[in-house]
């Protein structure tokens, strides 16, 4: 008699030890409820201008006005394309010159 005390004693520790985690794990489920309300992330980046002559790109429907030698300090979101609104020697109207990610954030874009 006194063995299966002993050996239900076990089990019901042991299954106690075991439902404790579970019984937690279910109580915290991740609801992302800020992710609804948040801002969307923006990568900060520099446009240089090395060229001679202003030039305007268009960064999504923004069109940014680079003088010659002048940075700008932009915000923007990830995914944007970078593209060359004038015409240069080295880049024709419409030409991709980036296209925003993660890692251009603090970048600075020289653009000839």
């Amino acid at each position: 008699m006194n063995y299966r005390k002993f050996v239900a004693a076990t089990v019901v520790a042991a299954s106690s030890l075991l439902a404790s985690p579970a019984v937690y794990a279910v109580t915290s489920v991740h609801s992302p409820v800020l992710a609804m309300f948040g801002k969307s992330k923006t990568i900060k980046l520099t446009f240089l201008n090395d060229s001679t002559a202003p030039i305007e790109v268009k960064a999504g429907e923004q069109v940014i006005k680079l003088e010659a030698g002048k940075p700008v300090t932009v915000d923007l979101t990830p995914g944007t394309r970078v593209v060359s609104a004038t015409a240069t020697p080295t880049h024709e109207a419409g030409t991709l010159i980036a296209e925003i990610t993660n890692a251009l954030n603090g970048a600075t874009i020289h653009i000839k």
